[in-house]
This record gives structure tokens, C-alpha cells and sequence, in this order.
């Protein structure tokens, strides 16, 4: 009864204590199971080979079978197997059955206990083991030198192959950490290589479709030279940007950053695309242009232009003919803003204009979404949305230098919810 209550104790102190199983489970690779299977068979064989004519006593043959058992199970049912162990070894000691490789195989339950970072079942386990053989021994001293020698051995053991898996285990966190990072520089890679292509071949080319869909259609009453003339500049621009990225793919701003960033230039571009289609393009500014390239970075100011150029070319291709672009830009507090505002189509026409849009190729989700990206980290923030019969786009930036990002991302504005809006 004393010895059953000692394990039950100890099955306690198991469950109350399975320090980082995740470590036990991981690091119990299926070379070790087969180690511990080979070893119980091994020992069951040296023990029935020591058995006189081949006949024992029958709790020494039932002691034996249970003591190898429990070493071939240990690396499937460690807590099972290792209880299992441990009870025929007290059995041995006690009944003084002669189990030759008790005490052995107990110290292998001690190397994998302690391997799974079962400390106090181990602390247990051996005080009860030591407590039993020290009563039970006719040369007490003996015993207690034997198993004091043979337990720091298995400690020694089941230590090392405790930092031996712990090491795995963060080798294999690391590489799964690495394998993360990967995997989401892959996707920043991927995301930054498709805000390239929105802004410098995709925009440049919706400025061909629709110059000659509009050519197309106005050919016999316009002035066809300027028209053609205006195709073959975006058709030269968009070859110009698709032979940059083929020639290495250069890092991603470098194909946005034009010659002349300044929004002076972009005005102008977008006033020149809007009304070679018959939209009307007004821009209004209460911040001096010498302000603007003076306290904003470079890459501030390409974003507005990215902004303004994102806004005309929606314009271009959802606003109805002889409407008008408004562009405005003021300061508030430390930033920069600037809203395009264009005429949008209402009712079933907007719904099937956008997904003709989609059709051809020329509407998708980059844009926009690409603008509040680049918005946050710069510490500004992208606004998009309807607002009754006019679609509006706006982007903010810090004019100080440095100024820290605040998280900001795209968020949808407007009365209206319902339908789609045409944002590119």
C-alpha cells in the first residue's frame, strides 16, 4: 500500500508538472523510440539468458517480461511504460526476484523523464526507489553506492539529451520564423513589384486605351493629329517604363520617381490627358509651390503626384465628357493635403461602365489600395470614396521631416455605400 500511494504520488507530480511537453513531443523522434525498443528486447533476451535450464521462479519470469515491456513502450506511453518500469523494480528490490537489469532499465525511465523535463517525477521516483532498496538490501551501502553511481550517470544522460532537444526545438522555431519572414518578404516583394506596374505601365497604357477609344469614336470632327500624336507619347512613355523593369527590375520608387516630381509638372501632365478627352481640369492651391518642394521630401511629394495622376486617370476613364476635375491643395497644421474630385456616373450606367472597365483590363484595386500603403509609411493617411455625384480622392503628408508613422491606412468616405465606385 505505502509503495502504491508513493506512485500514485508520482503520476500527481506528472500531471501537475509537464514542463514544455511540446519539447518531449518534438524532440521524441522515432530514432529514439527504436533505441528504447531495441535496448527492452535486448534486455529481455540477457535476462532469459541467465535463467538456470531455462526455468525461474515465476515472478522473476513475470517481473522480467513487464521490466522489458515497459522499456519498448517508453517511447510511445512514457508515462505509462515509465510507472510500469518503476513498480518492477520495487517489485524486484522487495520480492528479491533477481531481475538482473532492474535498476538499468530504471535509470533509462530516470534519462527519459528527465529528457521531458519531468524534474520533480524523477526527484520522486528515485527517493522512493532509494528508500525501498535501502530497507529491503542486505548491504545497504553497497546498494546505495550502486544506485548513487548509476543515477548521476543517468542524469548526466538525461540532461545532455534534454539540451540536445531543446536545441532542435529552437532550430526548428528559428527556421519556422525564417520561413515566415520569407514567406512575407516574398509578399512585400510581390506587393511593391505590383504598385510599380499600377503606377508607371498600367497607367500609362489606360492613357493609350482611352485616347484611342476616343479617337475611335470622334475621329471624322476632331483634330486627329493631336490625338494620335497624344497616343504615340503614352504608348512611347509605357515602352520606356516596361524595358526599365525588364532591364533588372529596378527597386520600386525608381520607376515612379520621374525627372520633375514637383506637382507644378504633374498638374500640367494631367491637364494635357483630361482635356484631350473633353473633361475639364481645374486646380486651386492656398500652399505656394516653393512651400511645397521646400518642406516636402522627395518622397512625399511623389506620393501626392502618385495621388493626383491616380485621380485624373480614374477621371479619364469613368467621367462623363465636359465634366470637371477639381483639384485642391492647402495646409493643415503639419500636412499637406491634396483632393481630387471628379464627376462620376449615377444608376446603372456607373455599374456598367466600370465593369467594361474591368473587361478591358482597366480597373482593378491597386491603385488606391497601393496609396494608403505608401501613405503609412510615410505617417500620412489616403481618403477615398463617393460623395453624391462626385467620386473623391485625398492624400495627406507630413511637411516635417522625419515625422514618425502613425499606422495611417486607406480609409472609405461619401454618403453613399451601396454600389461600386470606380476607384482604381
Amino acid at each position: 500500500m505505502y509503495i502504491t500511494s508513493l506512485l500514485l504520488q508520482v503520476l500527481a507530480l506528472m500531471r501537475r508538472y509537464p514542463v514544455d511537453r511540446s519539447i518531449g513531443g518534438s524532440g521524441m523522434s522515432l530514432g529514439k523510440k527504436i533505441t528504447y525498443a531495441t535496448l527492452g528486447a535486448g534486455f529481455l533476451v540477457f535476462d532469459a539468458s541467465t535463467w538456470v535450464g531455462g526455468r525461474s521462479a515465476a515472478s522473476t519470469v513475470v517481473l522480467t517480461i513487464l521490466t522489458a515491456l515497459g522499456s519498448v513502450l517508453l517511447g510511445w506511453f512514457p508515462r505509462f511504460a515509465g510507472v510500469l518500469v518503476v513498480v518492477c523494480s520495487m517489485a524486484d528490490e522487495v520480492l528479491s526476484a533477481g531481475v538482473l537489469l532492474s535498476s538499468v532499465v530504471l535509470q533509462l525511465v530516470v534519462v527519459d523523464w528527465l529528457s521531458r523535463r519531468w524534474d520533480a517525477a524523477v526527484v520522486a521516483v528515485v527517493a522512493v526507489h532509494a528508500m525501498t532498496g535501502t530497507v529491503v538490501a542486505n548491504d545497504s551501502m553497497a546498494f546505495m553506492r550502486a544506485q548513487a553511481v548509476l543515477t548521476a550517470i543517468a542524469v548526466i544522460v538525461g540532461m545532455a539529451l534534454r539540451q540536445y532537444e531543446h536545441r532542435l526545438v529552437e532550430l526548428a522555431e528559428r527556421e519556422a520564423r525564417l520561413r515566415l519572414e520569407l514567406e512575407n518578404e516574398e509578399l512585400r516583394v510581390r506587393s511593391e513589384i505590383a504598385l510599380t506596374l499600377h503606377d508607371s505601365i498600367a497607367t500609362d497604357l489606360a492613357q493609350v486605351v482611352v485616347a484611342g477609344q476616343s479617337l475611335a469614336r470622334d475621329l471624322p470632327a476632331g483634330s486627329e493629329e493631336d490625338r494620335a500624336r497624344a497616343l504615340v507619347d503614352a504608348g512611347q512613355q509605357a515602352m520606356t517604363h516596361l524595358r526599365g523593369l525588364m532591364d533588372g527590375l529596378r527597386t520600386p520608387d525608381s520607376v515612379t520617381e520621374r525627372k520633375n516630381i514637383d506637382l507644378r509638372a504633374a498638374v500640367s501632365e494631367c491637364r494635357r490627358m483630361l482635356e484631350s478627352r473633353g473633361v475639364l481640369f481645374e486646380a486651386g492651391s492656398s500652399v505656394s509651390w516653393d512651400v511645397l518642394l521646400r518642406d516636402l521630401d522627395p518622397p512625399s511629394q511623389t506620393l501626392l503626384v502618385l495621388a493626383l495622376r491616380e485621380g485624373a486617370v480614374n477621371a479619364l476613364k469613368y467621367a462623363p465628357d465636359g465634366s470637371t476635375v477639381v483639384v485642391e491643395i492647402d495646409q493643415i497644421g503639419d500636412h499637406i493635403n491634396l483632393e481630387v474630385s471628379s464627376a462620376r456616373h449615377t444608376g446603372g450606367g456607373q455599374s456598367a461602365t466600370i465593369e467594361e472597365m474591368r473587361r478591358q483590363g482597366m480597373s482593378g484595386s491597386t491603385g488606391l489600395s497601393g496609396l494608403a500603403m505608401r501613405a503609412a509609411r510615410l505617417g500620412g493617411k489616403v481618403v477615398y470614396g463617393p460623395a453624391g455625384d462626385r467620386w473623391l480622392l485625398g492624400a495627406s503628408v507630413p511637411v516635417r521631416l522625419g515625422a514618425e508613422p502613425d499606422g495611417g491606412a486607406d480609409v472609405r468616405v461619401g454618403v453613399e455605400s451601396a454600389g461600386d465606385t470606380g476607384g482604381d
